[in-house]
């Protein structure tokens, strides 16, 4: 399709696809997902999407649905909402009908014949719902309602030739050239244009404008534009159209032009752009190669089109300002399904371990099975139960459990084995299919077993860190596993998808003066919610946050591990991650190793974008320097010149030839490869950072510690080696791992194997330490020049992450970022009590606490429930983080209560100990203060560069779940606090049950109330440390908790059997002494009170006579009164 012709090219072509033998008569864009709708002369509706084929290929329309939906062509296609789901609409010559994407018929509605008999022209409004169409007897309105069908029909005056509608207004044309404009709400005539000798041809309408297109006879067009309000007479008119003949209208908005209302106009030769204010086209296409243009359609985005033809082929367009990708819809999240909510049962797995008695053994000897026939099983794990001490009081399932031993009643037990192998109805029908399932899954088990058989060294893949220590994580000796933890940080790899973490290290300990790329990507912030560099900076801040910890005092050092879980999550949420399947499962050694290629790309291309197309941050006090924007393309992109123009190529990789025996040699041909090409393009300048690509095939490239790249008459480069990326394999089905070798000082290098790294060593001896019966090759190599100059960004910043106390200071006030999801922000949005965010100092106490939910987030790729994997721990997602602010004793300030948006699917809500119940955490449904994870995270980070101190029950599960990373100075955790070495610990609850006389926890887990009690706690230590009781206090404490299995009464139950005040031997304690007084006090005053109410009740008893069978008042007082003295 030739673009070129009169004007400036306001679209260009994106490829073409042939859908139908016959004419396209409606195209359309999908509004909520990525399909391109067409409908043909014979009344087939097709769907096509567009598909990337493969590296280095083009992407191409591939056809998602077809199925008939008319007997005649339809000129239109809409899609109106039923039942919460959209539906694909359009009009046959009796019948109204809706379908599904796949082609399941969802709405036929028939045409009454007492309003018309046929429909011939049709419209609809996505938004409102409202149908028009006419017919014999006029312009008809049909409104859907869930009891009846409203509608409503006008008669007209002469034969309607177009018709088309907004939210407002609905216009028709007639043959003798009138305009009429009408309410869409009553179809009350609002005002018309005159009938004319010129025929219309097109209508459109928005806003108060409407656009007729007229024929002369002179064998072209104009297009006269009217205000509603005054239809007598045309506000502008557009003339010398080329054409006789105009066969639709299409208005869109260009935001990239000088006035946004623009329109197609479809002609037998091609098409034509208008423009409000203009009175000629801005641009009018040359002829199609073949076939005339019958239909056309714009995205809900504008910056999509499409045209089809009447040869069945239809031609894609794209604006001039998009990029690569081709976005067509404005996508909503769609409403998740409901989860179910937490529930108290306990059930043991019926597991078999053997064929089912029940089936008919004569079946079971067919060639094949019947449907729930299981093909393999697992015999059940064996369990040890301690029966020595038993508890007194069972737990909630009625289990009886050790008083040491075994967890707090509070911790589900996790199923013991995983889904069983597959059913036969699992494998298909055909049997080859279901032989080649069974050798993969032969193959799986196989990996598994190599994984799981250890004897790998330093190279074999490390255990899941939240297997190896789930719930205190903190209390694990991760210095062991870290020999430099004061220059490199290890990565959590409980996610199935962090074989990526290598690609971080490399980025993080890219060394080339004074880390450029590093403190790059700290300094980024913008509002989006998610942004992969901003998620990337919260990593590399907590990873040097965690290494000054090492340098500092003994004693406040941090683990050397950091979470990446949300970043994992935001990537998940990209569009360039979600449209390729960089995060499927591979399949083997080769395809493991393209998808570590691919994510490369991937990032460094994301991070050039996110950094060139940044967010404004909300408040002004921040501006990123202007060598931020093409930081990355200065780094990793290489200088061209062509035609005299010089440009950085954003490529930011080399591949190295498969046939190079050497990576210097391949690098080198590949660049003589290049410079052949002088009349088209010269490399001006090389990057000063190389990425090279290498292929696992030739196990013998070795990439060497240093690299010359030598250019006829051009200057040498020097480069030295940086990072290698090493995969790891048995054979060439086996999937591997991967670990990183990365320059730590000079000539030494550590390997890095997610939270495992060695000291540094020469890269001789890390190659001696490489399994010798695994394959072993570099796949990513990192290499930077060796006379790099600091930047000036780089000069300014010292190891420590930046402090951004004043710059996200004022979300804690004013949560700009959250105000997307919510519905009603006038009462939804959280009021913070603080007149400004300066009313917090440092030193002051903030109490904190976070509620969690069950991510459905397997350890295997979605689809493949057949293979047997191990059981994993549950990924808990951030839901709801309380802060309360104390600068002295009494003062307790709510300052942060946000409800954490989370994209995912839920597993399990565990509404009991997180108090969130399903609805709460989604945008469309919620009445909470929701807000994105980001912007709880960025609260949190301002706290702690504002020296607050953190007061909280168990801080470390909480900090790890929020992706943040504290000192140890500015935490005080009252788990901590009430514990004796070699004791358990204990709970909140139990806690404030007994220091405190206060009751938590009792239906439902609220933070707020779980904050102030952690506030609370702190307070009353401060005070027994002033007296000097607080050791005998925790003794009391123990003991009282042996002596009842530390069970806490539930004091909120209407038919408890227990006291109103604390058992007695606790009344002794210290900490009780001024409660008992005051309880006993209580106690005399509710007698007196009784005493009164009886006297009153008695009086009134007198005076009903006629009631003698009914109990009386003071009857049920004296029934109380036994009640409570039992």
């Amino acid at each position: 399709m030739n673009l070129s012709s009169q004007g400036s090219t306001p679209w260009k072509f994106r490829g073409d696809a042939t859908a139908s033998v016959g004419a396209i008569t409606a195209v359309e864009f999908d509004p909520d997902v990525e399909l391109l709708w067409v409908c043909d002369a014979f009344g087939m509706l097709m769907s096509f999407s567009l598909q990337s084929q493969g590296q280095g290929e083009a992407s191409a329309w591939v056809n998602y649905s077809s199925f008939s939906v008319s007997s005649r062509p339809a000129a239109s296609i809409f899609f109106l909402n039923m039942g919460g789901e959209r539906m694909v609409t359009v009009a046959d010559r009796e019948v109204i009908r809706g379908y599904k994407r796949g082609g399941v018929l969802m709405m036929c509605l028939p045409q009454p014949t007492a309003a018309q008999n046929y429909i011939d022209l049709f419209q609809a409004n996505n938004s409102t719902g409202a149908m028009f169409y006419t017919g014999n007897a006029g312009l008809t309105r049909l409104v859907l309602n869930e009891q009846e069908t409203d509608q409503l029909t006008v008669s007209v005056e002469a034969t309607m030739v177009a018709l088309k509608q907004c939210d407002s207004w609905v216009a028709t044309g007639s043959a003798s050239g009138a305009v009429y404009v009408r309410s869409a709400s009553d179809l009350s005539l609002v005002g018309q244009a005159a009938p004319s000798r010129n025929r219309v041809m097109a209508l459109e309408v928005f806003d108060n404008t409407v656009m007729a297109a007229y024929s002369e006879r002179s064998a072209t067009s104009f297009v006269k534009v009217f205000d509603v309000r005054k239809m007598s007479e045309a506000v502008s008119t557009i003339h010398d159209i080329p054409s006789g003949n105009v066969t639709q209208m299409r208005r869109y908005q260009d935001g990239f032009g000088l006035s946004s209302d623009r329109a197609f106009l479809l002609s037998p030769g091609g098409f034509h752009i208008i423009q409000l204010g203009q009175e000629k086209p801005v641009f009018s296409s040359s002829p199609l190669s073949e076939g005339s243009c019958t239909a056309v359609a714009v995205s809900p985005s504008n910056m999509c089109a499409a045209i089809g033809n009447d040869k069945g082929t239809f031609y894609a367009l794209a604006h001039p300002a998009t990029r690569d990708d081709y976005v067509m819809s404005t996508f909503v999240q769609p409403v998740r399904p409901k989860h179910p909510v937490y529930h108290h049962s306990w059930e043991e797995p019926n597991i078999a371990d053997g064929f089912d008695d029940s089936v008919d053994l004569g079946t079971l000897a067919s060639n094949w099975p019947e449907d729930d026939y299981m093909i393999l099983t697992v015999p059940q794990k064996l369990r040890c139960v301690n029966y020595e001490s038993h508890s007194i009081v069972p737990n909630e399932w009625g289990l009886m459990r050790a008083d040491s031993c075994l967890p707090d009643p509070k911790d589900k037990l996790s199923s013991i084995l995983p889904n069983p192998y597959p059913f036969n109805t699992q494998l298909g029908d055909d049997p080859a299919c279901a032989q080649e399932t069974l050798l993969e899954l032969r193959k799986d088990m196989k990996r598994k077993h190599k994984s799981s058989r250890g004897g790998g060294g330093e190279y074999s893949p490390m255990e899941d860190s939240l297997q190896v220590c789930y719930s205190v994580q903190h209390k694990l000796d991760w210095r062991s596993y870290n020999e430099i933890a004061q220059r490199v940080v290890g990565i959590d790899n409980s996610f199935p998808e962090c074989w990526i973490t290598p690609l971080l290290q490399s980025l993080y300990l890219c060394q080339p003066p004074e880390f450029p790329i590093r403190k790059v990507i700290l300094r980024h912030i913008c509002k989006r919610e998610f942004c992969m560099t901003c998620e990337i900076a919260f990593v590399f801040a907590n990873m040097l946050t965690t290494s000054a910890s090492v340098l500092g005092m003994k004693g406040e050092a941090l683990p050397p591990i950091v979470p990446v879980a949300h970043l994992i999550r935001t990537m998940r949420q990209i569009r360039a991650f979600t449209n390729t399947d960089v995060f499927q499962r591979p399949k083997n050694r080769d395809d493991a190793v393209a998808k570590m290629h691919l994510a490369q790309r991937l990032v460094l291309e994301t991070l050039h974008k996110d950094l060139q197309d940044q967010k404004a941050y909300p408040f002004p006090s921040y501006e990123a320097p202007p060598e931020y924007e093409g930081a990355i393309a200065a780094l990793f992109g290489t200088e061209f010149t062509s035609n005299g123009r010089v440009h950085i190529e954003p490529r930011f990789y080399w591949e190295v030839p498969g046939s190079a025996l050497k990576v210097d040699e391949g690098l080198q041909h590949l660049l003589k490869q290049l410079e052949g090409y002088k009349d088209q393009v010269q490399i001006k300048r090389l990057p000063p950072i190389i990425v090279l690509l290498l292929n696992p095939e030739h196990s013998n490239l070795k990439p060497p510690t240093s690299l010359k790249i030598s250019r006829a008459g051009k200057e040498d480069y020097n480069y030295v080696l940086n990072s290698n990326i090493v995969h790891l394999a048995d054979d060439v089905e086996d999937t591997g791992n991967f670990v990183s070798q990365q320059r730590i000082k000079d000539d030494s290098f550590s390997l890095v194997n997610d939270y495992r790294v060695t000291a540094p060593m020469k890269m001789q001896e890390l190659e001696r330490l490489v399994p010798a019966l695994r394959s072993y090759s570099a796949v990513v190599t990192f290499y930077a020049l060796d006379n790099l100059t600091t930047p000036p960004y780089a000069r300014l910043d010292d190891s420590r992450a930046p402090n951004l106390w004043h710059l996200l200071g004022p979300l804690l006030t004013n949560d700009v970022l959250s105000r997307p999801l919510l519905r009603d922000p006038a009462k939804q949005a959280f009021r913070s009590p603080l007149s400004s965010y300066t009313d917090i100092k440092a030193g002051d106490l903030v109490a904190i606490d976070a509620e969690y939910v069950v991510l459905k987030w397997a350890s295997r790729d979605e689809g493949n429930e057949m293979f047997y994997v191990s059981q994993r721990k549950l990924h808990m997602g951030l839901a709801r983080v309380s802060c309360i602010l104390s600068s002295e004793d009494g003062d307790e300030r709510t300052i942060v209560d946000d409800y954490v948006h989370v994209p995912e699917e839920i597993e399990d809500y565990v509404t009991q100990y997180s108090g969130i119940h399903p609805g709460d955490l989604d945008p469309l449904e919620s009445f909470k203060s929701l807000t994105s994870l980001k912007s709880t995270y960025l609260k949190l980070r301002a706290l702690v560069d504002g020296g607050v101190v953190f007061v909280g029950h168990g801080l470390a599960q909480d900090f790890r779940v929020c992706n943040i990373t504290v000192p140890r100075k500015q935490i005080i955790d009252t788990l901590e606090i009430f514990h004796k070495p070699g004791s358990r610990y204990l709970s909140l609850r139990f806690l404030a049950y007994h220091v405190l006389g206060e009751s938590v926890q009792e239906d439902e887990h609220d933070s707020i109330e779980d904050a102030r009690t952690s506030l609370r706690l702190y307070r009353k230590y401060q005070q027994l440390k002033s007296e000097g009781t607080f050791e005998s206090v925790l003794d009391h404490l123990m003991a009282k908790g042996a002596e009842t299995s530390w069970y806490v009464p539930d004091t909120k139950s209407l038919f408890r059997d227990t006291p109103q005040t604390p058992p007695v031997s606790v009344m002794g304690s210290p900490v009780f002494e001024k409660m008992a007084k005051t309880v006993a006090e209580d106690d005399d005053k509710d007698e007196r009170a009784f005493g009164m109410a009886a006297a009153a009740a008695t009086e009134g008893d007198e005076d009903d006579e006629d009631d003698s069978d009914a109990p009386t008042a003071s009857e049920v007082l004296e029934a109380v009164r036994k009640s409570m003295q039992r």
